[in-house]
């Protein structure tokens, strides 16, 4: 008895040794990850080994050049943003320091972050597309060429890839997902589907997770598979009247219906059905979580945006004859925009701006362009700036030019141009995060 007593006592020193080391031990950053940026420009998410000063933390936080910021967080876990009503214009130098709650020194460390996205498109060259992305001082640069003519192209929401539809027959489409490094650098394509299929679409979210709708000529209902960011996949048993959306935070999926827009959980959730009823589309997402945009379709042809948030029914912020063809917002509905089409002769594209009380703030016209069929309008909150897909107008005989990438500044309505035709195009969430020595 003797014997086990002295052993047990020995393994609790040992125990109570091996703690106070642990609790000697400095703090450490654990992990440094861009994240969605919700109503900031631009944010980074932080975890460190143990609980950390929040003074000291903001005190020694260093940014070159120096941009508005805040840092928001408790404990281990914290979260920097990028703040203001000024364009990023450039990489930025991340200076780290602070100490934990018991004192101790956290080792300071240098990083350099480019926040902005980076733009991938696909264009065509001779009988295949490549597929490209763009940066400011970069350029085009080529990541990778796919068969026949690209269908559609989708950034995966957590930037870890492109996602894409491609077919030298129509009726033989495949799905590709490519992934690419932090740097944008490629790896190799990755065929999803084992046969080729005759329709797909496709829709991610902030995880990036990627959901494929997709049906064979032997099929009557599209079949749904969700991949997940670590791929492995999962059918999902979802009948839907039109293209599934996945909402940004994850976890949820809009799927359109007969009866209305339903809000439908995602395995492995709990099943839950939420219905709106209407005959109602989704339009788009707004970055800060539970926000979208709907069109909602009336008897007497005419269109409505309706600003659905948590808790409340849809609000109506415009109604209208023309079409609605795209919308975009920043934060939570802060600023909202939309692009009407009216006239039948001489089509007239319109770029409007609302608030969230649905007041008009101003209305630009578009004179001489065209928007790209079924392209999105995407708001990028670092570059203050709508992407569109436009080309210029043409006469009806006239052939369908590609259209060319342009960057619209949403504080001044500079309408930039792009470089190069493309086919598609979308932002690519960054992940260009390295440390300096």
């Amino acid at each position: 008895m003797k014997r086990w007593g002295v052993l047990l006592l020995a393994g609790l020193g040992l125990a109570l040794i091996q703690q106070q080391l642990l609790q000697r031990r400095p703090p450490r950053l654990q992990r440094l990850e861009p994240a969605a940026p919700g109503s900031a420009l631009a944010a980074l998410g932080l975890r460190f080994s143990r609980p950390m000063d929040g003074t000291s933390l903001r005190q020694q936080l260093k940014l070159v050049p120096d941009l508005p910021h805040e840092l928001l967080g408790e404990g281990t876990r914290w979260r920097l943003q990028l703040t203001g009503n000024q364009a990023i214009e450039g990489p930025v130098e991340l200076r780290l320091g602070g100490r934990d709650q018991r004192g101790q020194e956290l080792a300071p460390t240098r990083w350099r972050w480019e926040p902005r996205p980076a733009l991938v498109a696909s264009r065509p060259q001779g009988d295949d597309e490549q597929l490209l992305s763009w940066q400011e001082g970069r350029g085009w640069r080529v990541l990778s060429r796919f068969p026949g003519e690209v269908h559609d192209l989708l950034p995966l929401g957590d930037g870890s890839g492109v996602a894409l539809v491609s077919a030298r027959d129509p009726l033989e489409k495949r799905v590709w997902r490519l992934p690419l490094s932090a740097q944008l650098q490629a790896g190799k394509p990755e065929e999803l589907e084992r046969e080729p299929v005759v329709f797909a679409s496709l829709s991610t979210n902030n995880p990036g997770d990627l959901l494929v709708q997709r049906s064979t000529l032997e099929q009557r209902q599209a079949s749904v598979q969700l991949w997940s960011a670590s791929g492995q996949r999962r059918e999902l048993a979802i009948r839907a009247g039109g293209p599934i959306r996945l909402v940004p935070q994850g976890g949820l999926a809009v799927v359109p219906e007969r009866d209305g827009l339903v809000l439908q959980s995602l395995p492995p959730l709990p099943p839950r059905r939420d219905v709106l009823p209407g005959l109602r589309d989704l339009s788009s997402f707004c970055p800060q979580a539970g926000r979208a945009l709907l069109v909602r379709h009336w008897p007497d042809y005419r269109r409505s945006l309706e600003l659905l948030e948590p808790g409340k029914p849809p609000q109506q912020l415009w109604i209208g004859n023309e079409a609605l063809v795209a919308s975009a917002c920043a934060g939570a509905a802060d600023r909202i925009w939309i692009l009407l089409l009216s006239g039948i002769r001489t089509p007239l594209l319109e770029l409007v701006e609302l608030n969230r009380q649905g007041q008009i703030l101003l209305r630009q016209p578009l004179t001489g362009y065209e928007l790209d069929p079924g392209s999105p309008m995407h708001y990028d909150p670092s570059r203050r700036a709508l992407l569109l897909l436009l080309r210029p107008l043409r006469l009806e005989l006239e052939p369908l030019p590609l259209p060319q990438a342009y960057l619209l500044t949403v504080d001044d309505l500079q309408l930039n141009p792009i470089p190069g035709a493309v086919g598609h195009a979308g932002w690519l969430p960054s992940r260009q995060l390295e440390r300096l020595r």
